[in-house]
């Protein structure tokens, strides 16, 4: 049986290597399977671990993948359909298409624009709002952040 904190000692080793490079930002995480055998311990340890990291915002889930490191996706097309609906709004706020006092476009317009869930839009706004270019507003809608 492994000690107690061994998930805690698996996150610094994980965390040390996206600092080190030896992760880079897009890298796929190595799976809770592979994890327990590399380190020796039960799936629900190595899944304890990647959650200190999810947690910690370096990695996300990708659905159906697996879990990736985040950040350095400027100048790389957007792996997932958020990321894609993300950029592509991002853009159209660089370029001044919203206005700031208008609402942006609605989920159910997005939805219907880009052909994916509205769980996908809301993943999407909820990142622009993370990275400061959306402020949303309950009951009123998604508006340019004030630069």
């Amino acid at each position: 049986m492994a000690p107690r904190g061994t998930y805690r000692q698996i996150a610094d080793h994980l965390r040390h290597a996206i600092a080190r490079g030896e992760l880079r930002a897009g890298d796929m995480v190595p799976s809770e399977l592979a994890l327990a055998g590399q380190y020796s311990v039960s799936r629900g340890t190595a899944r304890a671990a990647l959650a200190v990291l999810l947690d910690e915002g370096l990695v996300e889930v990708i659905a159906g993948q697996g879990r990736r490191v985040v950040g350095g996706e400027e100048g790389r097309p957007p792996r997932t359909e958020w990321g894609r609906v993300a950029a592509a709004l991002r853009e159209r706020l660089d370029a001044g298409e919203f206005a700031a006092d208008l609402p942006m476009p609605s989920e159910a317009a997005l939805v219907a624009e880009f052909g994916v869930s509205r769980n996908t839009v809301r993943r999407a706004y909820r990142h622009l709002v993370e990275v400061g270019a959306v402020v949303v507003r309950h009951g009123a809608g998604a508006f340019p952040a004030p630069r």
